[in-house]
């Protein structure tokens, strides 16, 4: 598969573009959420049974520049596109894979950040995520205090957290995905959610919903 992209366009987003209309990866589910509200255990959980999943983007990028002595992050919309090329590409590289793979985030969520930070960059490449799509259910984790911590990668405040959480989840929704909130239990009990939301079978098709 020729992995070119056109420079003419941002972000990469002509490499999407290029593809079949309307493309739908209905083993690609996307964990999403306010930051510090569990995904990377849930995550951790899952790998545990063997499934596998793309780690967040963002706090790699973070991790790399710390380790440069640079600061955390860039300016918004350098950082936003920077993940976007990197989210985009994860979704790319395994287009054919046929297996259930998780995503910590996607290119939905740096798109988001792409609107909020420069709408005239955001709607170049608008398209990729109207037509190349994830499962329709996305799965979020709600803000929860109780747990939340910062660390050297996460230096937003908890308020921040429900700040993105909203946004996330009204942005998925405009985009036409089912959002399903994680319940705030034990971490057995949020995987076991996840996975009964996956293998409920539609009562037509005998296929994932």
């Amino acid at each position: 598969m020729d992995h070119e992209q056109d420079p003419n366009l941002p972000f990469g987003a002509s490499r999407l573009l290029s593809l079949p209309e309307a493309l739908t990866k209905h083993n690609f589910y996307i964990i999403t959420g306010g930051p510090g509200a569990g995904k990377t255990t849930i995550l951790e959980n899952l790998a545990s049974k063997g499934y596998r999943h793309i780690p967040e983007t963002a706090r790699q990028i973070i991790k790399d520049r710390l380790s440069k002595g640079l600061s955390p992050r860039p300016d918004p919309l350098t950082f936003a596109s920077e993940i976007f090329r990197k989210d985009f590409s994860n979704y790319d590289l395994n287009i054919d894979y046929t297996a259930i793979l998780f995503f910590d985030r996607s290119y939905l969520d740096s798109a988001w950040q792409i609107f909020n930070s420069d709408k005239d960059q955001y709607h170049q490449l608008r398209d990729t995520h109207f037509k190349h799509r994830y499962n329709k259910k996305v799965f979020i984790t709600p803000p929860w205090k109780e747990i939340y911590q910062t660390d050297s990668e996460r230096d937003q405040s908890f308020e921040d957290s429900i700040k993105v959480y909203q946004g996330l989840h009204q942005w998925y929704e405009k985009h036409s995905y089912e959002l399903l909130v994680i319940p705030k239990d034990s971490i057995e009990n949020r995987v076991g959610f996840i996975l009964s939301q996956i293998f409920t079978a539609s009562p037509t098709s005998g296929t994932f919903r």
